[in-house]
């Protein structure tokens, strides 16, 4: 093969190195891929135009490879003639791939050379023949290396072993007691992000020697290891839990009291509230009285909050103080969760969960969830169960995950309702629980037009909540 390109300049070589695994981040196997190529393009007197590495990144696995897709353009935009890789199997593991990177050599001329395995030459019939037998075979091995992998980690967990290191959560008494903290803040109502900035005030160290985050604290906490078990072939999202079985190792948290935890972090409806940046207590439960629609909240200074009507009516806005507002709401609120009348009368009406039945809930909603995951792996793992037959059985395993998810959470609910001192929850409670306790009493708030000279009315407020006329207090608060 000539040495030199059709303008009689060095051909400009492109290197390319992959290494699938590299778990200590060094790159010693790119390095020796990097070092045999440029010592055959030294050999043939090539140019090394440019380096391209894809270092702990898997053809396989169908993930995008940044770095071939630079060569890939390189080649496009014509700086370079030549692409030197290790073995063929470094640049292509699927058919897919390696058919198009055929179609670019053939309206590129790009030249490709191997290290090891001989040349190909994919402008004629035989060497695209050739790459696309060992191509074939890589693509086999890889399937089968697949396979062997999933078979041992299935092996693993049924046995309660660990994959690998232990996570956080499990590692010390220390580190199990943070568990446990956590887990009765949440369930307290407490949201993620005030225990993560507690906890990083406090200097508690993260769980990847970061400051902890909502995020990582969430994820720590839905991890099956802080219960005392093994998981395996947990959905990523976390939603739906893998197959279980007890743990080798000591659990931080029961496993009713972390079902529990996983329902309170997994309801849609937490998340949404949580995704939703808000600094205003009522937002979403203040309207005008006088055309009936939602108010919004704006500021009128840095320092004065306000709801302010939009406006349906020509010529009209209504507005109105927000902190006088949130107050009268509150104790509206306070007072009537410290009368016994109201809170078994609100009780009657959403249904009671007993401890008992709040177990048992939490008992199907973990058998429902693990009976999932254990069908997709007789579906995608042991190949035991027909397509038709896992969607038919996966559709209706979801459906009862949803219904025992909304009873759950039902049950969250009630513990903020049956809190033994609402006004000492009240005072020690962040913003998000302090919400979410107005939006399970209260209805609506709705605000009638200000007299001409008044600051601040209360008769201008009226709290809607249900039940209230059990309670002999004025309508006002």
């Amino acid at each position: 093969m000539p040495n030199r390109s059709k303008d009689s300049r060095p051909v400009r070589a492109g290197l390319y190195t992959r290494i699938s695994w590299d778990p200590s981040g060094q790159g010693a196997g790119v390095e020796r891929q990097r070092l045999d190529c440029e010592a055959l393009c030294a050999a043939r007197g090539w140019e090394v135009a440019q380096l391209f590495e894809d270092n702990d990144v898997s053809a396989y696995s169908g993930k995008p490879r940044r770095a071939y897709e630079r060569m890939l353009s390189a080649v496009q935009e014509g700086a370079l003639d030549a692409v030197v890789t290790w073995h063929n199997d470094r640049l292509h593991r699927s058919p897919k791939e390696l058919e198009g990177f055929i179609d670019l050599v053939e309206h590129s001329g790009l030249r490709l050379a191997v290290v090891t395995g001989g040349d190909y030459d994919l402008t004629t019939p035989d060497g695209r023949f050739t790459a696309r037998i060992v191509g074939a075979v890589a693509r086999k091995e890889s399937e089968d290396r697949s396979r062997r992998v999933r078979r041992k980690h299935l092996e693993l967990a049924e046995r309660g072993k660990p994959s690998g290191q232990l996570g956080w959560g499990v590692r010390s008494d220390a580190e199990r007691e943070l568990v446990r903290e956590a887990a009765r803040r949440v369930l307290a109502g407490q949201g993620l992000m005030t225990i993560a900035r507690d906890w990083n005030a406090r200097g508690v160290p993260g769980a990847t020697d970061r400051p902890w985050t909502a995020p990582t604290l969430r994820k720590a906490l839905l991890s099956a290891r802080v219960a005392g078990l093994r998981e395996h072939g947990a959905d990523p999202s976390g939603k739906v839990l893998g197959s279980l079985t007890p743990a080798t190792w000591g659990q931080a948290i029961d496993r009713q009291t972390w079902d529990h935890v996983r329902s309170v972090l997994l309801n849609p409806e937490r998340l949404t509230l949580r995704n939703t940046p808000t600094k205003y207590l009522l937002s979403g439960l203040i309207y005008c009285e006088v055309c009936g629609g939602r108010m919004m909240s704006r500021p009128r200074d840095s320092h004065t909050k306000r709801y302010v009507c939009a406006g349906r009516r020509p010529g009209h806005q209504l507005g109105i103080l927000a902190q006088p507002v949130d107050e009268l709401v509150a104790r509206r609120v306070l007072d009537l969760l410290s009368t016994p009348a109201f809170r078994e009368a609100l009780l009657s009406q959403s249904g009671r969960t007993d401890d008992q039945s709040l177990g048992r809930a939490l008992a199907e909603l973990g058998s429902a969830q693990s009976r999932l995951q254990t069908l997709d792996d007789d579906y995608y793992v042991r190949g035991t169960v027909a397509l038709r037959r896992y969607r038919s059985i996966r559709t209706k395993l979801e459906r009862e995950v949803e219904r025992l998810h909304a009873t759950v959470d039902g049950a969250s609910k009630e513990r903020l309702v049956l809190h033994p001192d609402c006004r000492a929850f009240w005072a020690e409670a962040d913003f998000g629980q302090r919400r979410e306790l107005l939006r399970l009493i209260v209805e609506g708030v709705w605000v009638l037009p200000a007299r001409r000279g008044a600051r601040f009315d209360p008769s201008r407020v009226k709290v809607d909540v249900p039940l209230s006329a059990l309670v002999p207090l004025d309508r006002t608060g």
